[in-house]
């Protein structure tokens, strides 16, 4: 009796503080850093959101628009404010591989006007979100989402167009410059001076693939696909989480776990255990469609490679042989591979599959043929619907214990973690972008942007490593081999022919190179859109890649990250107007040792420490 009696008086306790006067509730991190303050008492529900002391967030509204009726706009307080604390970890295919989810949550019942409807703010120490529950919602229109961020006119961006693949350039500027009325792509990063925060959303399963739209010095959540709105088909809408990473440096920032933590977890029961990361050979980028006559040479190549994975792409489907059809000829490659221990992944066009029944009887016929992964391509525009045919395909490849990788895509939105099957994503103008056959042409600081724009959402298919002269325009050899440890990707594509990485001074490298960290740091001579220069550990081994955008850059970092003594293998860029080739050195360093150097424009740096 007494023990339930304190917690009756500690329940009653944590309420009062949280909901001062029944429009002012607040919501503090675990580690207090981070405050998320929700005003009731205007004519509209209003966030702010300050850390370690300070303001970073202001005049901020919250709300949806429902049947025309804005639920954001004079409601009030329907019953007591709950709070519960979050505290999980759970391994991570990514910059890191043990992620923390701690958070406070709290859910605050409103009432506007007889609609009843719950808002849910997480605050953890670093970031927050939101989202909403309305129930008894079958057959309501959703017209809009009123999320919206106030952002002053001087505060740098890191920000691309919108787009339904997500393959746009992206750029900087200050947010001011950014014109009006301009649908932009998630995430949105901003750096104020002392903070950097990053806007964008979390467990996108219902509502349409949000974009942010600039209107009046904010950013307003918007739906590009469906800008009238779109009808709910289900009795409760929940909507995505409107997230806000906010990190101190880019170190947390590149390794926030925001957007998954915002996820659930695998359902009860299910195992991953089959879906493992790896290295991928290809070969649309260089040579285009495959030719049946020269699998077994990748295949081969993959294998001398140590490589785990290559991608039998799209033409596949136009193979026959006397007495075969294109199934019977994909089998025939597969089981070689199989012969000489490289797996494979089969691209797939969604086309084929645009309902669950097809999705099924499609894969089930690749996974017969010994497929062990897909990658479904040509997927139409991030609607309500569409959405929910993406939670179909992981739930169908999941039941085949197919990988799954999605291509020309909306961008991720942290589901991996409910369903670490799905290995990475396109959704980002890659090295497809930096191809002569389609003139097309890279500018250099699209490289030095997106590890800290879409990279902080979830793994890019980015299709790295270009060694082909004719293909550098540019680049140098140093930063595209630097782009397979900048970038993250559990399976991760190479680009460039087998006969380019055999034999290259680099092949020792490739032959080991993780795709998996267990530690990241971003050394602190990165400069968004300028250098980046990342350390990542695997084991007890770091790999230090550095790539350098469109102007000279002089850096130097400390190798104060060490345990103690390593063997440096490093490869580094050929000043003699030679951008295919490398300046190898071997040396033995220590901890707090000083490297050096200065970068040309396109160029980049790879160092291998060894204990």
């Amino acid at each position: 009796m007494r023990t339930n009696h304190i917690l009756f008086i500690l329940l009653v306790l944590l309420i009062s503080v949280a909901c001062r006067d029944n429009s002012i509730i607040s919501v503090k991190s675990p580690g207090e850093k981070v405050v998320a303050t929700v005003d009731l008492s205007g004519n509209r529900v209003k966030l702010s959101v300050s850390k370690n002391g300070n303001t970073v967030l202001t005049d901020c509204s919250l709300g949806l628009l429902i049947d025309s009726v804005d639920i954001g706009t004079e409601a009030s307080l329907a019953d007591k404010v709950r709070e519960k604390t979050i505290n999980e970890e759970y391994p991570l295919h990514g910059n890191h591989s043990k992620a923390v989810n701690h958070c406070k949550e709290i859910s605050i019942p409103l009432k506007y006007q007889k609609l009843n409807y719950q808002l849910l703010i997480r605050a953890y120490d670093d970031g927050i979100a939101v989202r909403y529950i309305i129930p008894n919602a079958k057959g309501k229109i959703i017209n809009s989402d009123n999320t919206t961020f106030y952002l002053p006119d001087s505060v740098q961006c890191f920000w691309a167009d919108y787009a339904d693949s997500n393959e746009e350039l992206h750029k900087e500027s200050k947010f001011g410059d950014i014109p009006d009325n301009h649908a932009i792509a998630a995430p949105v990063t901003v750096y104020t001076g002392v903070n950097y925060l990053a806007f964008s959303e979390a467990e996108g399963l219902d509502f349409p693939d949000m974009s942010w739209i600039k209107r009046n010095g904010r950013i307003k959540a918007n739906f590009t696909t469906n800008p009238d709105g779109w009808e709910s088909r289900k009795d409760t809408i929940i909507s995505p989480w409107r997230s806000v990473i906010l990190a101190d440096d880019l170190t947390q920032l590149a390794n926030s776990d925001l957007i998954t933590n915002l996820c659930k977890p695998p359902l009860s029961g299910t195992d991953f255990s089959w879906a493992n990361p790896g290295r991928v050979l290809w070969q649309w980028w260089s040579v285009g469609a495959p030719q049946f006559a020269d699998q077994k040479q990748w295949y081969d190549a993959a294998a001398r490679l140590t490589w785990e994975y290559y991608l039998v792409d799209d033409g596949w489907r136009d193979w026959k042989q006397p007495g075969k059809d294109q199934w019977q000829c994909l089998k025939e490659v597969i089981s070689y591979g199989d012969s000489v221990g490289v797996k494979s992944i089969v691209w797939v066009n969604s086309e084929e599959m645009r309902d669950r029944e097809g999705i099924r009887k499609y894969l089930t016929k690749v996974k017969e043929v010994g497929a062990k992964g897909i990658k479904i391509d040509f997927i139409p525009s991030g609607t309500p619907e569409i959405m929910q045919w993406y939670e179909a395909a992981r739930e169908e490849t999941y039941k085949l214990q197919l990988m799954c990788v999605f291509h020309g895509c909306v961008k991720p939105s942290g589901l991996q973690r409910t369903w670490p099957h799905e290995m990475t994503r396109e959704a980002v103008r890659g090295n497809e972008y930096q191809i002569t056959r389609y003139d097309r042409l890279m500018p250099q600081d699209q490289d030095v942007i997106i590890p800290f724009t879409r990279f902080l959402i979830g793994p890019a298919d980015y299709t790295p490593v270009i060694f082909d002269r004719r293909e550098l325009r540019g680049y140098t050899w140093a930063h595209e081999l630097a782009q397979v440890i900048v970038y993250y990707s559990p399976l991760t594509h190479f680009a460039d022919n087998y006969r380019n990485y055999l034999g290259n001074p680099a092949e020792d490298m490739l032959r080991d190179i993780p795709v998996v960290w267990d530690e990241t740091i971003v050394l602190p001579c990165s400069d968004i859109g300028k250098v980046v220069a990342f350390a990542k550990r695997k084991g007890t081994e770091w790999w230090i890649g550095v790539m350098n955008g469109k102007e000279t850059s002089d850096i130097s970092f400390s190798l104060d990250f060490l345990a103690g003594d390593a063997t440096a293998f490093i490869l580094s860029d050929n000043k003699n107007d030679t951008p295919d080739s490398f300046i190898y050195e071997e040396k033995e360093v220590s901890k707090g040792d000083f490297v050096s150097m200065q970068l040309q424009p396109g160029g980049g740096y790879v160092m291998r420490l060894k204990n």
